[in-house]
């Protein structure tokens, strides 16, 4: 049967099948389509939480989720969940710099997060305030999601059964992953990692024998482990009821097959890893999922965005400078090629993304609009029109000339300029959310940064006569200004593009800006001609 045609309320793959989340879900259907009608459809993520949730984990969440929303457009019946797993048993490697009370945190490096106490004395665990922090996190997204960590997964029971596998079998999973690692690593490696009863430790205990037959292994916790203060006790343990979970590379594995995974993403920095956790998952009896290795994200610089480093964006600055819609949109575009994330990108990025809202609202029908790319991004309460044509790059710059922080005064402005922003409902909210956006980016970063021009005696000539054509010529037209400009540009540089950077530092206190005569129409030529007369008027 062809994976367009799924029994069960399916139907054909929509037109915009050449968009990635409908390429992955011709896969997963063709993959599921032997299942029973009743059997889930399981798509997954994972989030660590020895740290904050940050772009990374929203990337995590959403990709997955836009291949699960095209699967459901292909199999209307077919039930899916999308988990996101918590590897709650991880054990602390490193103290994060952003987190209170970090001297006494040293003393828990290497025993599992669910075991520490939260330094924000908030909540019960460490990993519990990172999970908590990951529901408010994901909720401005509106993704449907269920959580399962990996504590309440070993305690239960739930994986005791695969447990017994991956040590019944250690010796073949050893021969795959050992020859992958720095050769000081390989002959102590080992799948398991229990829990010491003693001190709590994860990361320092170091089995020394297997005994499948019984669930058991003996194991010492090394004093002076890499990252951990192990406290020497020696003994053998059960590897069942969470007394023990297992390495990253087999606990990727044991998800896969406990969960019956049939879909996940990764980032290409885990490659290796996902290949060796397929291999791993074949010796225990199951089928990897499929999923593919996406791109990392760039700062202005190419350099990889790190949470360590700061650069880049985070999502709170998101929501703060653009709607959050803009970065799952962001988010949607071709994950295998690197892209570059950062504040000055973002007015480019929010431009783009009112380009797709006008061509959904143009679609000719419903079918054509689930078709669209902002099917798969559009929530409960967003605007699914824009019908004016102002950009939010030309929303900035004018908050810049403006110099006000009066939404009603800037409102008006822009209701001057196009009618069209308050005609209907929808457009008019979008407007209003990109001007409070707007403002918000002026006043943390333009504002504080603005520096005072002062031009010289012949660019105050050029400022003078601009200024003159303007009082004399209010209802100019943003064509008949961009002439007016060139025409000056000529007059006085051997090049007339010479003339854009003074006026873009006379005018915003910065050296490149928009196209100048639609921007003049916009802040009205009434408002320029004070600008200029206030840079004219300076002196050293």
């Amino acid at each position: 049967m062809a994976a367009g045609t799924q029994s069960g309320g399916a139907r054909s793959a929509p037109a915009s099948a050449e968009l990635w989340p409908h390429e992955e879900a011709l896969k997963v259907a063709e993959r599921v389509r032997r299942y029973e009608p009743s059997r889930p459809v399981i798509f997954e993520c994972g989030f660590g939480p020895s740290g904050l949730p940050h772009l990374g984990t929203m990337c995590e969440v959403l990709r997955p989720s836009y291949v699960r929303h095209a699967f459901q457009m292909l199999a209307t019946q077919r039930p899916t969940r999308l988990i996101v797993f918590i590897d709650d048993m991880d054990g602390l490697r490193k103290v994060p710099e952003n987190v209170p009370r970090r001297d006494e945190l040293v003393r828990h490096l290497g025993e599992p997060v669910s075991f520490i106490a939260d330094p924000f004395e908030c909540c019960k665990s460490f990993a519990d305030h990172m999970i908590g922090l990951l529901g408010g996190f994901l909720e401005p997204v509106e993704v449907d999601h269920e959580l399962i960590r990996a504590s309440e997964m070993y305690r239960s029971g739930q994986f005791d059964e695969a447990l017994k596998l991956i040590l019944a079998r250690h010796k073949e999973i050893i021969a795959i992953v050992a020859p992958t690692l720095r050769e000081e690593n390989r002959a102590g490696w080992s799948p398991i990692m229990p829990v010491c009863p003693q001190c709590g430790q994860i990361n320092a205990t170091a089995v020394t024998a297997y005994h499948p037959e019984r669930a058991v292994v003996e194991f010492s916790c090394e004093r002076g482990a890499v990252g951990a203060q192990g406290c020497g006790w020696r003994g053998e343990q059960s590897v069942l009821g969470g007394k023990a979970k297992v390495g990253w590379k087999a606990d990727w594995a044991l998800r896969w097959f406990v969960l019956k995974v049939d879909y996940e993403l990764y980032g290409k920095d885990l490659i290796d890893s996902a290949r060796l956790s397929g291999q791993i998952l074949r010796i225990l009896g199951g089928e990897p999922p499929l999923g593919f290795p996406f791109e990392m994200f760039l700062d202005e610089i190419g350099h990889k965005i790190s949470k360590s480093v700061g650069n880049g964006v985070e999502v709170e600055q998101w929501q703060r400078y653009a709607p959050i819609e803009v970065l799952k949109f962001f988010l949607l575009r071709n994950p295998r090629r690197a892209r570059r994330l950062y504040l000055e990108a973002l007015p480019q990025q929010v431009d783009e993304y009112l380009d797709a809202v006008r061509a959904y609202a143009a679609a000719p029908n419903d079918e054509a609009r689930g078709n669209s790319p902002l099917a798969l991004v559009l929530q409960r309460k967003s605007p699914r029109r824009f019908d004016s044509q102002l950009s939010f790059s030309m929303m900035m710059n004018l908050v810049a000339a403006l110099g006000s922080s009066d939404r009603n005064f800037i409102w008006s402005y822009l209701q001057r300029y196009d009618a069209a922003i308050a005609a209907d409902r929808e457009t008019e909210a979008m407007g209003r959310a990109l001007m409070d956006c707007a403002l918000n980016f002026y006043q943390d970063f333009v504002e504080p940064t603005k520096q005072v021009f002062v031009p010289s005696e012949a660019e105050r000539e050029q400022l003078r006569k601009l200024a003159a054509f303007l009082a004399g010529n209010a209802d100019a037209s943003a064509e008949e200004i961009e002439r007016k400009i060139y025409d000056l540009g000529r007059e006085h540089y051997d090049k007339p593009g010479k003339i854009f950077p003074l006026l873009y530092r006379a005018l915003l206190g910065q050296e490149r800006g928009p196209r100048l005569g639609a921007f003049i129409r916009l802040a009205t030529p009434a408002r320029i001609v004070e600008l200029l007369g206030a840079a004219i008027a300076r002196t050293p």
